[in-house]
């Protein structure tokens, strides 16, 4: 049975030439002014879509530069030299950021507890605060007059 080539080595056949062209014009820069010959986004990564238009491919061919590591592997070896984020960057990204977002919010969940500790324990302050003014003045008023008064609070 001889079938169709697949969708991937239709792909490679145009994308291992490109690429070698790329590297080539990226080596031909002087060092010290070399920018990268991927096209990438404003970010820093690599723009598939712009790579795919490159290469005379549909933009529906772009999703394969993502599932497929046969296309992606070669273009993120030279978008690593070219100092670029690879393909699927973000997700890897996110992997490893996963982690991080977990700590942050079991820290920010500490903090809110502990924000609302702190409002608790001002408010006491300030009533302890009020309470001891009016025994300040009570004492005062006894002092003066050397008089004792019933506590209306006491039985």
């Amino acid at each position: 049975m001889t079938g169709r080539p697949s969708k991937v080595s239709i792909i490679l056949e145009k994308l291992d030439p490109h690429l070698e062209k790329l590297a080539a014009k990226w080596a031909l820069q002087p060092e010290q002014d070399r920018v990268p010959t991927l096209p990438a986004t404003s970010d820093g990564k690599v723009n598939v879509r712009a790579l795919v238009r490159e290469l005379g491919l549909k933009e529906t061919d772009e999703q394969h530069f993502y599932r497929k590591t046969e296309l992606s592997g070669p273009v993120n070896v030279l978008a690593a030299e070219q100092g670029l984020k690879g393909i699927g960057s973000r997700y890897q990204e996110d992997e490893a950021f996963a982690g991080v977002r977990v700590i942050v919010g079991r820290n920010a969940a500490e903090m809110s507890d502990l924000r609302r500790t702190l409002s608790e324990r001002e408010a006491l302050i300030g009533s302890l605060r009020a309470e001891n003014a009016a025994l300040k003045a009570r004492l005062a008023l006894i002092e003066a007059t050397g008089m004792p008064f019933r506590d209306p609070e006491a039985t």
